[in-house]
């Protein structure tokens, strides 16, 4: 009797202690999916921006792979509308106006459900409808693409890394010249479950390359720098990691670009780094209180439009998975706002604006700790706070101390007591 009562208490303590609610589930028509391909879209018509989620999961031991757009057509709701965009897994996908022509193109790449490689890119023609261009790309899985215009010709380009249908690692840019790509092998080693990032570190106005993941089972980090188009590798040495994923933002506001990376060492334990961009050409390496996940996704923007880049991220710790937001304080001081949203492995999550109300919300995906498939979409509210509700069987403490954490509130949820009914 005292344990259900103690139990009682424990409950309604993390009920009033736990911080708002800021992200509100919409009602979408999503399947749940995990190693999701996953992009916010604008059509072209001005709305607001769609959702598109491609992803695997199984179903009596069935294996399915899916292809789903969602639009938001009323408050909090949204509805699947059919397109001709592919079903993938394991791959990545990348939005821009690469013929600018004033709506948005993508590019896919991925694992169809016939396990046939693609890299795909469609034209937007509006109404829901894509063309396949006829380029011949050389597709890549477990990795990432980015567009980017690395040479300055006001023609977008291409970035992806990852590994070919002979297990093969690439990194390749495809250069556009108005409309046509060409392929160039720009000397940078491929990776796996990582990605390769564009930004220009110091600010000579051209792109440089933040990569991180797995080379031949091994962890790897390394800037390239852009000199004339031509890249070679930053001197500077950076903690390797594998499993992982990397960002670049400006995180302090001093107008230089610094990086967020998050993975496993060589010993297969999980780091949390930033690294402080000093004066254009050297990093220091930042203690943030971040928890360090691998096999995970991490995603900038300014969800609280106070004017600095805040974190999502999702990925595994040694003991579960997770999904933080992280508000960015400045000084490289950010906060886990206990954001209530179900930690996901071999998923991701990233900010949007859906709706086009100023504010950023946040499309997710993949195998939650109750091993259920999601793909959701959080409503950024922004409004009173309310109690926040969880799946999950942990609930992080409000303020995390990695340095002698995690510690965790037990309580009953929906997983748990499925769990003790099976």
């Amino acid at each position: 009797m005292w344990k259900n009562y103690l139990l009682l208490l424990l409950f309604l303590f993390i009920k009033s202690n736990i911080g708002a609610q800021i992200f509100e589930k919409a009602k979408t028509d999503f399947s749940g999916v995990m190693q999701p391909v996953t992009s916010w879209i604008d059509f072209g018509d001005k709305k607001d921006l769609k959702a598109y989620l491609a992803g695997d999961y199984f179903k009596d031991d069935k294996h399915i792979v899916v292809s789903q757009v969602n639009t938001h057509f009323s408050k909090n709701k949204f509805k699947r509308v059919t397109t001709n965009l592919p079903a993938l897994y394991r791959g990545d996908a990348a939005v821009s106006d690469y013929d600018n022509d004033g709506d948005e193109d993508i590019i896919v790449t991925g694992l169809t459900a016939d396990n046939q490689m693609l890299m795909q890119l469609y034209q937007n023609n509006g109404e829901n409808r894509f063309t396949p261009i006829r380029e011949i790309f050389t597709p890549l899985i477990d990795g990432s693409v980015e567009w980017g215009d690395f040479d300055n010709d006001n023609d977008i380009d291409i970035l992806i890394t990852g590994k070919q249908a002979n297990n093969n690692l690439s990194t390749n840019i495809y250069r556009n010249d108005k409309g046509y790509f060409t392929k160039l092998d720009v000397g940078i080693p491929g990776v796996y479950n990582g990605n390769a990032t564009w930004s220009d570190y110091d600010n000579d106005n051209d792109l440089d390359i933040l990569i991180t993941g797995n080379v031949g089972g091994n962890p790897y980090t390394a800037i390239y720098k852009n000199t004339s188009n031509k890249y070679s590798m930053l001197s500077q040495r950076f903690i390797p990691l594998m499993n992982s994923a990397a960002a670049w933002g400006d995180f302090d506001n001093d107008g230089l670009v610094d990086f967020i990376i998050s993975g496993a060492d060589n010993d297969g334990y999980p780091l949390c780094l930033i690294y402080k961009n000093q004066s254009g050409s050297l990093f220091e390496e930042v203690y943030i209180s971040c928890r360090p996940l691998m096999g995970c996704s991490i995603d900038l923007g300014d969800y609280d439009n106070d004017g600095d880049l805040d974190i999502i991220m999702t990925g595994e710790s040694l003991e579960r998975s997770y999904t933080i937001v992280y508000k960015n304080k400045l000084k490289f001081d950010f906060e886990n706002i206990v954001a209530g949203l179900p930690g996901v492995a071999d998923g991701n999550a990233l900010w949007g604006d859906f709706d086009k109300d100023g504010d950023l919300d946040i499309l997710m995906a993949g195998l939650t700790i109750c091993y259920e498939f999601i793909g959701d979409i959080y409503i950024n509210t922004s409004n009173p706070p309310k109690i926040v509700t969880s799946n999950n069987i942990f609930i992080d403490s409000p303020n995390p101390d990695t340095k002698i954490g995690p510690f965790y509130y037990y309580v009953f949820s929906s997983c748990f007591l499925r769990s003790r009914r099976r």
